[in-house]
């Protein structure tokens, strides 16, 4: 074969590869897309905007429900314990002795230390930490562990014995996660939102929760965008297999899709078959143009199963 042959030979599988793309397009149902109107649309910036908050503040939401608010090294080491062990054994080298002359009485060390320790101790303990039981921020895997100081010095036992800290560490540990499922866990951007709604920030006390900002970014975000959604067709619907029976025939529903291309076809005797070939999506389907074709008689155009 010359050089000339081989030309001739690559022109026409160039035309015939040509002409079927162009019949094959000319048959595609194509959707025309949509345009904006001008690249700098305001509202597509505030819709952005509005869907960054609603992704953050739900994040910001979690991240401060799930990270408690650290305890009181007060009532992890049981301080008002080591005060008063102080008020027991001081005595034996303090003001409480009859070597140095008239002795002051043997509660003048625990009333001083009631005044200067013990009193500013139980009430910056219950303005801070006092309005939830428990440790771990109040929340429920430590609510069975608390150690909360006496208001006086004579109600504080006499020997220290103090074991919060393995308590607390040993209820830290064991904490699942979304122990609470109401506040804890992943939801929807829609599940933060509305009057009835709860803040999900309850530990150790409930937030104020912000149904209003929540309502109106997701109005923005996800119902109200500045442009016409594109109406994409899909044909899902087509893609779900046959029901396929031990008797009778598939279910091979929904329209096929035409490829573009022309057959002719030889059928039972000197029937000969024109028709544009189609596909058919469903898995296990098959396209039938109709009338006379494989020895039958009765099909109309459609899909049929096996």
């Amino acid at each position: 074969m010359n050089i000339r042959s081989v030309y001739r030979t690559n022109l026409r599988l160039g035309l015939l590869l040509t002409l079927f793309i162009f019949t094959g397009i000319s048959n595609v149902h194509a959707v025309a897309p949509v345009i904006p109107a001008s690249p700098c649309d305001a509202l597509y910036y505030e819709t952005l905007s509005a869907r960054a908050w609603l992704e953050a503040q739900r994040e910001i939401t979690q991240n401060q429900n799930l990270i408690l608010k650290p305890d009181s090294v007060f009532e992890y080491t049981c301080f008002d314990m080591l005060v008063k062990e102080l008020a027991v054994h001081g005595t034996e080298m303090l003001s409480e002795t009859s070597a140095f002359g008239t002795p002051l009485s043997n509660t003048s060390l625990d009333n001083t230390l009631q005044s200067l320790v013990i009193s500013s101790l139980y009430a910056y303990h219950q303005a801070n930490f006092g309005y939830y039981p428990g440790l771990l921020g109040g929340h429920t895997a430590g609510l069975a562990v608390f150690h909360n100081p006496r208001s006086n010095i004579s109600s504080i036992p006499s020997s220290y014995n103090c074991d919060i800290m393995e308590k607390v560490w040993h209820a830290a540990k064991c904490i699942n996660f979304a122990s609470n499922s109401t506040t804890e866990g992943f939801f929807t951007l829609a599940e933060y939102a509305g009057t009835s709604v709860l803040d999900k920030r309850t530990i150790p006390s409930l937030c104020t929760p912000i149904p209003a900002q929540w309502a109106a970014n997701l109005t923005t975000a996800l119902t109200t965008g500045p442009w016409t959604n594109d109406p994409v067709q899909t044909y899902i619907t087509q893609l779900t297999p046959p029901t396929c029976p031990s008797t009778g025939s598939c279910s091979c529903s929904g329209d096929p899709i035409p490829t573009g291309l022309n057959v002719s076809r030889a059928g039972t005797g000197v029937t000969v078959t024109n028709y544009e070939e189609h596909i058919c999506l469903q898995p296990g389907c098959r396209y039938h143009p109709g009338g006379v074709l494989y020895g039958t008689t009765s099909e109309t155009a459609g899909c049929y199963g096996r």
